[in-house]
């Protein structure tokens, strides 16, 4: 295998992480030696190995004196796992070609140098940039934000209903659509972010309920205290309400942000929040009030969005985004890299959000 086909597969294998590695970037790498393939891997979800650690776990004692193939410089900081460049230290490589520097400040150039000092070869690929730039486009835009990553998730009808006319919503997707979102979505986030309207009319306990993860349970409050009963109340699992600022809390070990004034909460101010208690991958489930919050203000990176071959009809059924809208369809949120796959008889729609 050539070098640029090494790297022509390291971005491809870096694709399979998109939607479910960010804020950070997905990365393929490819372990090479004596010209053929013995390891490879790719960043797979938020919080999991790197790219690097899968692809040396592939090769095992292959590893020692290949070459790394990468399509972002190896990490040279540790964050939610250890550094990559450690670990491509402690398994021999002998060289370590990238396709691009990483922009991110807190890692530029710290991997590398530290891939030089143990006396590997470490070099950028000519022409990597732009091989790679697609794969960069969501990570790049997201960069200088500091507030979490934030996916927007509905589950609707064929005609666009999240709900009957009388408020029935349950359930409007298939047990493999809703076991995916758990396994899936909030599996691999920080937090779970819904309205009060939400609580009142569903009573959901937010909890992941098939594999790994439980998120931080977010409740966005505005007008008058939550059901005593209330399952988001309850449990072990944490529970936040973000409130304004004259908002009547409820008793007990809830703990309570405010940030908002009147009777509405303000999101971006409670993003500031989340970030600022480390919390980087928030999935926003509604209601429409709440998404279309977070849409109006150009707070939404990522769509996740199920559809049920089901048609509701009725003037008063609800929609899963509202908001104020856009005035012009030329003015309508766009995906990049939209993907489509089918779950049972349902299928999702996910996306990045044009910039």
């Amino acid at each position: 295998m050539t070098p640029a086909e090494a790297l022509r597969r390291a971005a491809a294998l870096a694709a399979q992480g998109r939607f479910r590695v960010e804020p950070n970037p997905p990365v393929g790498c490819v372990l090479v030696k004596g010209g053929r393939v013995v390891g490879e891997g790719w960043h797979a979800r938020w919080g999991g190995p790197h790219a690097e650690v899968r692809a040396l776990k592939a090769a095992g004692e292959a590893a020692k004196g290949a070459t790394a193939y990468v399509t972002l410089e190896p990490c040279g900081h540790k964050g939610k796992t250890p550094p990559c460049a450690d670990a491509l230290v402690r398994a021999g490589v002998k060289e370590v070609v990238y396709a691009r520097p990483d922009p991110n400040p807190v890692t530029a150039g710290v991997g590398p140098a530290r891939l030089a000092e143990a006396g590997i070869g470490v070099r950028r690929a000519p022409g990597g940039a732009q091989a790679t730039k697609a794969l960069l486009e969501a990570y790049l835009a997201h960069l200088p934000n500091k507030r979490p990553w934030v996916i927007a998730k509905w589950a609707m009808t064929l005609d666009g209903r999240i709900a009957s006319r009388r408020g029935d919503s349950r359930w409007i997707t298939s047990p493999q659509a809703r076991n995916w979102a758990h396994r899936v979505l909030r599996g691999g986030v920080d937090a779970l972010v819904v309205g009060e309207g939400t609580v009142r009319a569903d009573d959901p306990d937010l909890s992941n309920r098939v594999g790994k993860g439980q998120p931080l349970r977010v409740v966005v409050c505005g007008r008058r205290p939550l059901p005593r009963g209330a399952k988001v109340l309850r449990g072990r699992q944490p529970t936040l309400l973000a409130v304004p600022e004259h908002y009547r809390t409820p008793r007990g070990g809830v703990e309570v942000v405010r940030c908002g004034t009147g009777r509405r909460v303000q999101v971006r101010r409670l993003l500031k929040a989340l970030y600022d208690r480390g919390v980087r991958r928030v999935l926003v489930e509604g209601g429409g009030d709440l998404l279309g919050s977070f849409f109006d203000r150009k707070l939404v990176d990522q769509v996740c969005a199920f559809v049920a071959p089901k048609v509701v009809g009725g003037l008063g059924a609800v929609n899963p985004v509202a908001g104020q809208g856009v005035p012009r369809l030329d003015d309508a949120f766009e995906l990049a890299h939209a993907e489509r796959r089918e779950l049972g008889p349902d299928f999702i729609v996910e996306g990045y959000v044009r910039r």
